[in-house]
């Protein structure tokens, strides 16, 4: 089954906006988490970069508010008056070698300040100073967090894991599917040649060459290149000189991508998840912040629904882009240590991340429908029900639209605000 060529992402007529049903999917995912989280009694805190208060803490704080209001007037319409909170708050201060780590919300406790704290293994503690220090290859760019395992098993592999930067590659195409079985069953959404969408990738002084969907800065191409960034490929737009740095700080390229493909991108810890799971036990993934240019020690949205739904809720969450997010869909590893037997591990946790979707999907869709929403969403939020309602029996149908919305890029914090009313 080839790619959904339609106008929106849930819909195919004239009207169709493919960034306000964006706009839909993420705030009901964002409600859906949260609201799941406040209606059994766990609070829920929204971060930003502590070094932005000045300029954007009330606005953010606003944001966060509305999801709050949205949630908990659900949950009171319902008989199930919260009893937790969603809140504004700030991330920890971001500094070169500090780390994300899941599970110590889970376990009643502070995630400690500082790594040394961290008490890691005597290879682990070796492997971290190498990948903190940038001894290693890895990707030192913008939102450079990396990927890292530490290992305390005793039998069996013994090894950390690691640097695990994030990776560039080409969403699995349902027409060749048997080369990847562990991709969701249902096709992604690529834009038809004619969708406006479009026209910001057609590259400076050509008439038919497109930057590919999914490309970070790929809606750049008819800008010149940014006198403010490096332009290591001379290249002649902003899209192009972006992939360029890209490449040269480090980040890993799988395969090609033509105008016919979809791009998406998989952090590093995610990577550390899967890696995690596979190796046993006694292990943790992290993801260490590297490079100059990483300034918010938190993670995605789109993170945070994989970590959450897998048992690693992270240290803080922000609102800000998770630009073409994506999970693994086959074993991976640029360190030539990829094991064939991590593919059953790749589709359990697949299958798990998928199930927390359509919950976390369904829900903040019924929240929606109760909520103070913009006139121009309220039809999105009527549609992309009835595309979930028409799709009942693929459970991969919520995380596939997901991914979909995060190609269009924008801020989690713009989406809400676009589509939530304030109270």
């Amino acid at each position: 089954m080839p790619y959904r060529r339609t106008r929106g992402i849930v819909t195919d007529s004239p009207s169709s906006d493919p960034g306000v049903e964006a706009d839909v999917i993420m705030t009901a995912a964002a409600l859906g988490l949260a609201t799941s989280h406040i209606k059994g009694g766990v609070p829920l805190r929204f971060d930003m970069d502590p070094r932005d208060k000045d300029k954007d803490w009330n606005s953010f704080e606003a944001t966060v508010k509305r999801l709050h209001t949205a949630a908990a007037g659900y949950l009171g319409r319902t008989s199930r008056l919260p009893t937790g909170t969603i809140e504004a708050g700030f991330a920890p201060l971001h500094r070169q070698g500090a780390v994300i780590v899941g599970v110590y919300h889970m376990a009643g406790q502070e995630p400690p300040p500082s790594v040394a704290e961290l008490v890691l293994s005597p290879k682990g503690e070796a492997l971290y100073e190498e990948i903190r220090n940038e001894r290693l290859p890895q990707y030192v760019g913008r939102g450079a967090y990396t990927g890292f395992v530490d290992n305390r098993n005793t039998v069996g592999d013994t090894d950390p894991v690691g640097p695990l930067s994030t990776v560039r590659f080409l969403a699995p195409d349902l027409d060749v599917s048997h080369e990847s079985p562990m991709a969701p069953q249902h096709p992604r959404w690529l834009p038809p040649d004619q969708s406006p969408r479009w026209n910001p990738r057609l590259r400076r002084n050509t008439r038919d060459s497109y930057v590919p969907w999914g490309l970070i800065a790929g809606d750049k191409a008819t800008k010149e290149p940014s006198a403010g960034i490096p332009n290591p490929t001379n290249a002649e737009n902003e899209a192009d000189q972006v992939t360029g740095l890209m490449r040269s700080q480090g980040m890993v390229f799988e395969g090609e991508p033509t105008p016919s493909d979809i791009v998406g991108y998989t952090h590093g810890m995610i990577q550390a998840i899967y890696k995690a799971y596979h190796l046993g036990p006694n292990t943790t993934p992290y993801e260490i912040t590297v490079g100059t240019q990483t300034t918010k020690l938190a993670s995605c949205l789109t993170c945070s629904l994989f970590m959450v739904a897998l048992g690693y809720p992270p240290t803080s969450i922000h609102l800000g882009r998770g630009e073409s997010w994506m999970p693994l869909f086959e074993p991976y590893s640029s360190h030539a240590r990829s094991e064939q037997d991590e593919r059953a591990v790749i589709r359990d946790l697949n299958n798990s991340w998928q199930a927390k979707c359509d919950e976390w999907l369904a829900l903040g869709l019924e929240v929606l429908d109760q909520a103070a929403t913009t006139d121009d969403h309220r039809p999105a939020i009527a549609a992309v029900r009835k595309y979930l309602d028409a799709n009942t029996r693929d459970k991969s149908v919520p995380s596939v639209l997901i991914l979909d919305a995060v190609t269009i890029h924008e801020s989690e914090t713009t989406r809400i605000d676009r589509t939530l009313l304030s109270s």
